[in-house]
């Protein structure tokens, strides 16, 4: 008895050791992840608005408010109601101008899982882009979503109620035009391509919601 008791209190130490190891190393490391995560944010908003000089949370802004407006959109979004937009922000120049939002947005639709956008809508409803915070799709295939330029501008500088994934050569890769919705489908990742073409259509949204936004585009 007198063993079992040792190894149970030998046992207790070791875990509160553990424990106080693994809050001092949460201290320590705590504040430089936070920085690294708010750097790289700030890096995604300035690769979908560079000519912003400042970002601004949007005021009042929850992902619950916003997953009621996605609610609203299943005409458009299709299965997509399952997107959270995380973060919106305002893109504002340098006199403190809106030039647009930023918003980021998760999708549960990715081949490998969750796919991270962040995604830039100029105030007018024109489309900036998007930049990739996470992926873990199909190397030479899905993962075309991040390293693809020429995939990834098929969104640029479009102002349509929402995009729509093709697979018959229609899409902006061929015909560039300001108002074709159709995105060519990345060859062999049709799921990568509907995942983040959802996210995008998401996004102009709840966009579309906001003040400032063409609220009765998709209604």
């Amino acid at each position: 008895m007198n063993a079992l008791v040792k190894d149970c209190l030998k046992l207790v130490v070791i875990t509160l050791v553990a424990g106080v190891v693994l809050g001092a190393v949460y201290g320590i490391t705590k504040d430089p992840i936070a920085r690294q995560e708010d750097k790289a944010r700030q890096e995604a908003y300035k690769a979908v608005f560079p000519d912003a000089s400042d970002f601004v949370d949007v005021e009042g802004f929850t992902s619950e408010a916003a997953s009621a407006v996605l609610a609203e959109y299943d005409n458009v979004i299709d299965d997509h109601q399952s997107d959270e937009i995380t973060a919106a922000v305002e893109a504002k120049d340098a006199s403190g101008a809106t030039l647009g939002y930023i918003f980021n947005v998760i999708t549960s639709k990715g081949y490998g899982g969750d796919i991270q956008l962040t995604v830039g809508i100029q105030a007018d409803g024109t489309v900036n882009g998007y930049s990739v915070l996470s992926i873990n799709e199909t190397a030479g295939l899905g993962m075309n979503a991040k390293t693809s330029q020429a995939w990834a501008d098929q969104f640029k500088q479009k102002k349509v109620d929402h995009f729509e994934v093709v697979k018959d050569g229609s899409g902006n890769l061929s015909h560039p035009a300001e108002d074709n919705m159709g995105i060519d489908s990345i060859s062999g990742a049709t799921i990568t391509s509907k995942a983040v073409t959802g996210a995008m259509n998401s996004c102009i949204a709840y966009f579309n919601s906001l003040e400032g936004g063409n609220q009765d585009e998709t209604k």
